[in-house]
């Protein structure tokens, strides 16, 4: 199968850690192809502003994936930019990862401690759980402090704070399943397997999850209801 991930702008060796990472995570037998949009979520925050203002650029991505024979799309990161949009024009699965691993988790643990780059996204992090139906799931957020352009030259403050604010949703809130809402902390910069050992917990990988999920899709033949997303006329 052929699964398309979109990704925004990013400088060349960043670009690359995440293509790695990307690979990482498809099964033997998935090509993974990559498309670029004329965007960036490196330079500003993680935000709503950039998932709304990516999302027809990802939709278009998505239309001409579709046109030249993929089977999937998704797009990079869990602000699931583009996802809603794309669902009304495209007749293949197109997979959020910031949906599909929250869902995930919700199977895993009614008790989930979500982790994000600042504080300033947690807002909108809150409106997409409660539109995906999760949100009872959440017993609290933590932003670690470090927007996402500077998370290669503070790696190793990213990883201590994404320790104690785990530790504190676990040991404070009684967090049963750590979700990082950011895929540069986990898994482009830390492992999950590495994080769940010295947490004691599971804690969750977005970026596999949305591309495992798009190949489940693929292979169960499901994709989403055009009852839900109809298509519109011509």
């Amino acid at each position: 199968m052929k699964i398309m991930v979109v990704m925004g702008e990013y400088p060349p060796e960043e670009t690359e850690r995440r293509r790695n990472a990307v690979l990482k995570c498809a099964s033997p037998g998935t090509e993974i192809g990559f498309a670029v949009i004329k965007a960036t979520f490196f330079k500003h925050s993680n935000s709503q502003v950039n998932s709304l203002s990516a999302g027809p650029l990802v939709a278009e991505i998505a239309v001409k994936a579709e046109a030249d024979g993929f089977n999937a799309v998704v797009p990079f990161g869990t602000l699931d930019a583009g996802v809603e949009l794309a669902r009304n024009l495209i007749n293949i699965p197109i997979v959020g990862a910031g949906q599909s691993v929250l869902h995930l988790g919700a199977q895993l643990s009614s008790r989930l401690g979500v982790i994000a780059y600042e504080d300033k996204s947690i807002p909108f992090m809150r409106k997409q759980m409660h539109a995906w139906r999760v949100a009872d799931c959440v017993v609290g957020i933590r932003g670690i402090g470090i927007p996402l352009p500077e998370s290669t030259k503070n790696r190793e403050a990213m990883r201590s704070r994404f320790i104690d604010s785990a530790r504190e949703l676990i040991d404070k809130y009684d967090a049963e399943v750590i979700v990082p809402m950011g895929v540069t902390m986990v898994p482009v910069q830390y492992s999950p397997a590495e994080m769940a050992r010295e947490l004691g917990v599971p804690v969750m990988d977005a970026l596999m999850t949305s591309i495992q999920t798009a190949e489940m899709m693929v292979r169960m033949g499901l994709a989403h209801s055009v009852r839900t997303y109809p298509r519109p006329k011509v």
